[in-house]
């Protein structure tokens, strides 16, 4: 009935990309991973460590982890919430320093290059389906 995962399926998939993006981030010595964490705290202005993780679906202590690195790198420093964003004591609020706001801005451009290499690779046509297949599934995966 079933021939393959379909976690098996799309962890290899995902490695491959994963490997493309670190190839083009690594003389910004950063990680794809490292890159996406900096980029939505960016966005963000300030956010709470809570909120943060359930944007990038990963739970707390696995965001701890990777952001930890982040922090002593001088990248995210941490930054007192408003009391409406508190969940409980172990919530806080990140944003990005002064330093993590030139590496991000340096490290686009290669974020850039791979992102062209990728959708050279997939073309116009399976970029967009594959995008729109992740963005469906995820929303549907998310109600259950």
């Amino acid at each position: 009935m079933f021939n393959q995962c379909t976690c098996t399926r799309l962890r290899r998939l995902t490695r491959r990309i994963t490997s493309i993006y670190d190839r083009h981030l690594l003389p910004d010595e950063l990680t794809i991973s490292q890159y996406s964490l900096l980029s939505r705290v960016g966005r963000h202005g300030s956010i709470a460590n809570i909120r943060l993780a359930a944007e990038m679906g990963m739970d707390r202590s696995t965001l701890s982890r990777n952001i930890k690195p982040l922090m002593t790198a001088g990248w995210i420093a941490t930054v007192d919430m408003p009391p409406d964003e508190h969940v409980d004591k172990r919530s806080f609020g990140l944003t990005l320093s002064t330093a993590g706001k030139a590496k991000l801005d340096a490290a686009r451009h290669n974020w850039v290059e791979a992102q062209l290499e990728i959708d050279g690779l997939l073309g116009e046509d399976m970029h967009a389906a594959l995008s729109g297949m992740i963005d469906d599934a995820y929303e549907r995966l998310q109600e259950a």
